[in-house]
């Protein structure tokens, strides 16, 4: 019988993620699932209680809560035989999209015990690893304004809108250089992300292309456009529906090297860092993953 680590985040999904938690530990109980549940207390615990669960042996080590939580765990899963699990409680819930993981706690859990082991891949950004999407400019501006809303917003969501809108109003195109191993492009950028999954920011379809097992990077690329077309854009960004447009540059590849004028700041699974130049690359296979069964 797999043993199961829950690492849970009470207070993802503003708040809401406490009682989604309460629901999986009495369905895991029911079912006489092998399972311990460990919270989370401060930013970084998670990456501490996976590391643990780790070398104690559990099989699989589960993140409960948002992609902030998801991230903080696979750091100590990545690279190991351990297998990781997601039940996604949080705001953006963007990793379990490509997986296809619901956010309904009792068809996560089924996912999560009956489902299948697959790998996939990871990346890195300079020195920074990531299991979702890295990037620079346009989203990296609006995370910066985004924190700004947030202590006036209600939820995650609505604090994220208006750092868009925010971000639109005060656009910059950066004149970038763009390294991949066949050749390179200059262009005015507004953003460009580099990834093995689909979505960031809540649900935007940046990636629509992307196979999170086929050992390369999807890179897109904004390029050369005006402040009223990002607000044509970005509901395009949404849906998924923005490739073959003029203004995108839609690339696969193994890594891809990037300079920039201005510099920018590069954002990690959402997280801000130390930016450009970067160098995104692939991490083939780096990860195991609790994902529904194939048809």
């Amino acid at each position: 019988m797999e043993r199961y680590c829950l690492i849970s985040n009470r207070v993802a999904g503003s708040g809401s993620a406490g009682a989604y938690i309460d629901r999986v530990k009495a369905l895991m109980e029911n079912r006489g699932v092998d399972f311990e549940i460990r919270e989370t207390q401060y930013p970084g615990h998670a990456t501490e209680l996976a590391k643990a669960a780790v070398d104690e042996g559990f099989d699989v080590i589960v993140a409960v809560g948002g992609d902030g939580t998801l991230r903080e765990t696979a750091l100590s899963v990545v690279h190991t035989d351990r297998v990781l699990g997601l039940l996604p409680c949080g705001t953006g819930n963007d990793y379990a999209r490509p997986l296809g993981i619901p956010t309904d706690a009792e068809a996560a859990l089924d996912i999560l015990l009956n489902g299948e082991t697959r790998t996939v891949d990871a990346g890195m950004a300079n020195d920074q690893i990531f299991f979702n999407i890295a990037g620079f400019g346009f989203d990296v501006d609006v995370l910066d304004y985004t924190e700004e809303f947030k202590p006036k917003c209600r939820n995650g969501e609505t604090a994220y809108r208006l750092g868009c809108l925010k971000a639109v109003l005060g656009l910059k195109l950066r004149r970038s250089t763009l390294t991949f191993p066949d050749g390179t492009i200059e262009r005015n950028v507004l953003m460009a992300a580099a990834g093995v999954g689909t979505h960031f920011g809540g649900g935007m379809n940046v990636l629509p292309e992307s196979d999170m097992s086929d050992g390369l990077l999807d890179v897109c690329i904004a390029h050369d456009v005006k402040r009223i077309g990002v607000l044509k854009l970005l509901p395009k960004f949404i849906k998924g529906k923005h490739l073959g447009l003029k203004c995108i540059t839609y690339r696969k590849a193994t890594e891809v090297s990037v300079v920039c004028d201005p510099v920018s700041r590069i954002e990690v699974d959402g997280e801000r860092m130390d930016g450009t130049p970067v160098t995104f690359r692939i991490l083939p296979g780096a990860l195991k993953v609790r994902a529904p069964k194939s048809n």
